[in-house]
């Protein structure tokens, strides 16, 4: 079959598909769009949000035609797959492929025409790209296709994007129809996060990160969030981890997974103080605890490798490493053989990506697997942006038959968010039904943690982590109903080896208790009464 019999039955197959003469594509999640075009002479007009025209006249048969469109937004996304979700407030890099059947210059006209619904406007961005139009794509590199960056405050919810080819000499409307498209794409309400940065002081020592905007930056680059606003508080010692507790190696303090995880409850209890009454995990203010260079923890003592960061699945806090600095330096490319991003920089990213309720990617030995993610803990075939360095990566790009490139949530490869990630937090963090299921009126939620010596603290909190899972501990509790026992599920935290060490929490109700025992094989632990359940 010849190349040209290919290219017509591609044609009538799209055609087709959009309704015949409608012409371009389909929007995505916002709704099939068939905008309408009516010709005048040698002049159409394509209806829409943002009207625009195309010449028209004789057939040109150079197979001009967008290939295909990404949203660069932190990762690519197709817009015409449902899944597609775009993040108001915050900048997106429009990736178009154009492609003919041989080399022609580039179409005088190139451009995006974007719908702002609150001003009922619409704005022209240039796509810029190569002075002709290649043969075929490479999905490695921008080089090869037309981008436009659409600014932070051009996308919003209810926002519409028309991409349109035109020159003076026009072409058939059937070929003209190849040569546009108009999306409508889903776009949540710009997501900003309030972060509390904590430095941990511990035996003269404190924490500490080289810029709290480096930081915001680190996360917004990352993350699905608009704007991170950083706070520096003052430092906090923590009372639980002790000198005692730890082992003295010169001047460095190493202490067991235990510890580290006692440090994180405590912060958590210190992050919650200084939140006052919130309505959720979800959107309460969340902390980064950094500890000084004088701890160190291990699952063994003994062992070379470190837990550098630990945080609550779901939760409001994590701890890790001090921060000196985010970027590498002598990295110029995203392929070069060093990530960009210096270790210490994407363990705080890690972490807060477990508060935004994700768990490990299936890559370099990491527990808690979370099957939203790809199975082998990867980018899948997608691309990743960084709009800061102006870095398009793509996960196709192997080193020695691997991809370069592995999940945020993994422990292998450069670390960035995959485009499966960036949706779980997303829907998460914008409040999705099956993640809001605990944010309910009458919850009235207690936290149980174990301390280092063996005793049992109890503390009324506003609510629980947004990941819990069944544990061997319940709550025996006497009211005016009666007796009953309530399960207690413990917090999922990040690197911990699905050990259950807690925090454990329950939720009362509505139910006024009298006495609380807490039980373990049937055995009984601890018991507090009625003034010890109340805020």
């Amino acid at each position: 079959m010849s190349k040209q019999v290919h290219i017509l039955i591609a044609l009538s197959m799209l055609l087709a598909a959009c309704g015949g003469g409608g012409g371009g594509s389909v929007a995505s999640t916002g709704g099939q769009v068939n905008p309408v075009v009516t010709s005048s002479g040698n002049v159409r007009q394509i209806t829409a949000d943002c009207s625009f025209t195309q010449n028209l006249g004789a057939a040109r048969l150079d197979g001009l035609r967008i290939d295909s469109v990404r949203w660069l937004q932190t990762v690519a996304q197709d817009p015409e797959q449902s899944s597609t979700r775009l993040v108001a407030g915050k900048a997106v890099k429009v990736r178009v492929d154009v492609l003919a059947n041989s080399i022609v210059s580039s179409p005088a006209t190139r451009k995006l025409r974007v719908y702002d619904p609150g001003t009922s406007s619409c704005t022209d961005y240039i796509l810029s790209g190569p002075s002709s139009v290649p043969v075929s794509s490479n999905v490695d590199t921008l080089t090869t296709a037309y981008t436009a960056t659409l600014p932070a405050s051009a996308v919003k919810p209810g926002m519409s994007v028309a991409i349109f080819l035109d020159d003076a000499s026009g072409r058939s409307a059937t070929e003209a129809d190849q040569t546009y498209r108009y999306y409508q794409p889903t776009v949540v309400p710009a997501v900003t996060e309030q972060i509390r940065l904590i430095p941990i002081t511990f035996a003269g020592s404190t924490g500490y990160v080289g810029s709290t905007t480096d930081v915001a930056r680190l996360l917004e680059r990352l993350m699905p969030v608009s704007q991170a606003l950083v706070t520096t508080e003052a430092p906090f010692t923590p009372t639980l981890l002790t000198l005692a507790s730890l082992l003295s190696v010169g001047s460095v303090n190493v202490g067991s997974l235990t510890n580290m995880q006692t440090l994180l409850s405590e912060l958590d209890d210190h992050c919650a103080s200084l939140n006052g009454s919130q309505a959720s995990a979800r959107t309460a203010p969340k902390c980064i605890g950094v500890f000084p260079d004088n701890l160190v923890f291990k699952q063994l003592l003994s062992s070379s490798s470190q837990y550098v960061g630990l945080g609550y699945v779901g939760g409001i806090a994590l701890i890790a490493q001090s921060v000196p600095v985010i970027e590498q330096s002598g990295v110029n490319s995203p392929y070069d053989s060093n990530h960009w991003l210096t270790y210490r920089a994407t363990t705080i990213a890690h972490e807060f990506g477990h508060l935004l309720n994700l768990n490990h990617g299936n890559c370099g030995g990491a527990t808690g697997i979370d099957p939203r993610l790809y199975s082998d803990g990867r980018l899948g075939s997608g691309a990743g942006y960084d709009s800061y360095r102006d870095f398009y990566f793509s996960a196709t790009r192997t080193s020695g038959g691997v991809s370069q490139f592995a999940d945020l949530m993994s422990y292998c490869g450069k670390e960035w968010m995959s485009d499966k990630g960036w949706q779980a937090a997303l829907g998460y963090r914008a409040g999705a039904a099956n993640v809001a299921a605990r944010e309910v009126v009458d919850a009235r939620w207690l936290k149980i943690s174990r301390t280092p010596d063996g005793s049992w603290r109890l503390r009324p909190v506003d609510f629980a982590p947004g990941s819990l899972r069944d544990s061997d501990y319940s709550l025996d509790v006497t009211s005016a109903s009666g007796s009953e026992s309530l399960p207690l599920q413990s917090a999922v935290t990040s690197d911990s080896d699905d050990q259950l060490q807690g925090p454990y929490y329950v939720n009362l109700g509505s139910r006024q208790v009298a006495l609380a025992r807490l039980i373990r094989a049937g055995a009984q632990l601890m018991q507090w009464q009625q003034g010890d359940l109340a805020k």
